[in-house]
């Protein structure tokens, strides 16, 4: 049985199949270790989710990151951002009115940081 966020997340992919419902799973999970790393509640900026979001990735598929990664609908750190910000305008997450999908725009680079940066 599914949980309400659960189930509004495969409500979301319905109408937009660009990310897979993993996808939001895996922002969540993102955010959550950026909280446990930083030991605090609340906002997270973009930088900082974006580290955390490259750390739950590789912690969770390994040298398959990236592939999985393009298999849910990241292909660059813009992604991210746009997947945030599609999850705020459908009440899943918050902002604050500095944020901003710029902050994930210069974020990095996904070959260099699942593939050239990956330790085996």
């Amino acid at each position: 049985m599914r949980d309400e966020r659960e189930a509004r997340i495969y409500e979301i992919y319905e109408r937009n199949t660009r990310f897979k419902p993993q996808a939001f799973f895996l922002i969540f999970m993102a955010l959550a270790r950026c909280r446990l790393m930083d030991g605090r509640a609340g906002h997270v900026s973009g930088n900082e989710l974006l580290r955390a979001f490259a750390e739950e990735a590789r912690s969770q598929y390994g040298p398959m990151a990236l592939s999985v990664l393009n298999h849910m609908g990241f292909h660059n750190s813009k992604d991210v951002g746009e997947l945030v910000f599609l999850m705020v305008q459908e009440g899943l997450l918050s902002k604050t009115d500095q944020d901003s999908l710029r902050d994930f725009e210069k974020g990095y680079d996904f070959e260099e940081e699942f593939v050239h940066k990956y330790q085996w």
